[in-house]
């Protein structure tokens, strides 16, 4: 029995020997074709709190990065990314207060094993969560256009809610909504950002607005004894034969005219002349400061030169026209006027059909359709029929327009 039990003993020892050097020998040659790989991720990873107790809020952690650097064999490495790793700052029964909370790596890939982190730790500050309600304010920053003057701006909507840890919330005393009205001729509707500010007027890091931004309508006027109009260059005589006209740019396009007297400026039609331009006999591109042709008691707010730009080349063939303006889609019950009533317009084109253009030919008209009785600054729009032509330039480019309801008729009843 003895000899029976010594030679099982040996043989086992034997089979275990084995068995032992076999799994160093597949483990070896494991390694061989598959070594582990120490690396780092290649984007620091976001930390995220887990096991925070309802009505409590973590603060401090979102802005900080950490890197992960991990063992693993190459072939899970393959798969490896940040986007199959997490990094876990665990909340569970903490209570409000301060913290250095230990970092974890989460990964459902193996085998995985954390190196390092750093940073391995993270400072977190947890406390009550709060909301509030705060009404915004409205901060206009620049300047609007000179002789413009601008009215209480509309916050819509005018209150919003505030939310996230007591503390900073408590710090902040003023919501913020900062509109930007430079060089503003016109009332405007802008959706604005909003910013939750100290008393510093620093923005508080970690509250969150709700909503995050608002509309802001602010409305725009012109001071009494202001008004803007447009510039229009009268043109005199007619460039070299065998030359044309191929645009007219006039700097600034709207000056903005003053008068002590409301009246003189009231009483103005809607655009305002320059000396007269006389291009008789030019070959070559015009440039030239002209002066405003204004009545007594009215002077330019700004520079009182308008610099003309006369661009001129050789034919093709190039007419320049005086159309009257005429309306389209006006409501009815509505009347309009234009001032001026007609625009000057350049066209080029074959020869024969530039002379023998006829009135109907060209179409010069302001579409006013669905628009309501005011006073609006607009472009005419041409039509030419015969596809060969080509406008260039139209002069005034923007005109002035006053929709009103029609006059009614009043009738004295019969006795």
């Amino acid at each position: 029995m003895k000899k029976i039990l010594a030679s099982f003993g040996n043989t086992f020892f034997s089979l275990l020997l084995a068995l032992i050097l076999a799994t160093v020998v597949w483990v070896n040659a494991v390694a061989t074709q598959d070594p582990d790989e120490t690396r780092t991720l290649s984007v620091p990873l976001a930390v995220k709190a887990q096991g925070l107790k309802e009505g409590l809020v973590a603060q401090g952690y979102q802005n900080i990065g950490v890197q992960v650097t991990l063992q693993a064999p190459r072939s899970v490495w393959d798969r490896l990314s940040p986007d199959t790793v997490q990094v876990l700052a665990d909340l569970a029964g903490k209570a409000e207060g301060k913290y250095s909370i230990p970092l974890k790596v989460a990964t459902a890939l193996s085998p995985v094993r954390v190196e390092k982190l750093d940073p391995s730790t993270v400072p977190i500050l947890i406390d009550h969560l709060a909301t509030r309600l705060l009404a915004v304010h409205v901060e206009l920053t620049g300047s609007l256009a000179l002789g413009f003057q601008a009215g209480t701006p509309t916050p819509d909507p005018a209150m919003v809610t505030l939310s996230g840890p007591q503390t900073l919330v408590d710090g902040v005393v003023e919501v913020m909504a900062a509109v930007n009205v430079e060089g503003l001729r016109s009332s405007t509707d802008q959706n604005i950002p909003l910013l939750a500010l100290d008393t510093q007027g620093n923005v508080v890091p970690g509250v969150s607005l709700n909503p995050l931004s608002i509309s802001v309508s602010i409305p725009v006027q012109q001071l009494g004894g202001y008004r803007d109009l447009v510039v229009k260059v009268p043109l005199t005589g007619t460039v070299k034969s065998g030359y044309r006209l191929t645009g007219l740019t006039i700097t600034p396009q709207v000056v903005t005219l003053y008068s002590d007297n409301p009246d003189a400026i009231r009483n103005l039609p809607g655009y305002v002349e320059t000396q007269p331009l006389d291009i008789t006999g030019a070959s070559a591109d015009i440039n030239q400061s002209l002066s405003l042709v204004l009545p007594e008691g009215v002077q330019v707010v700004g520079n009182p030169n308008i610099i003309i730009q006369v661009s001129i080349s050789a034919i093709e063939d190039s007419i320049t026209l005086s159309r009257p303006i005429r309306f389209v889609g006006l409501t009815p019950g509505l009347t309009a006027i234009v001032s001026p009533s007609s625009v000057d317009i350049i066209i080029s084109g074959p020869a024969p059909i530039i002379w023998s253009l006829r009135p109907a030919d060209v179409d010069v008209f302001l579409d006013l359709t669905k628009m309501a009785p005011g006073t609006y600054p607009m472009k005419p729009e041409v039509k030419l029929l015969d596809p060969s032509l080509q406008l260039l330039t139209i002069s005034p480019e923007q005109v002035e327009v006053v929709i009103k309801p029609e006059p009614t008729s009043s009738t004295t009843p019969k006795k």
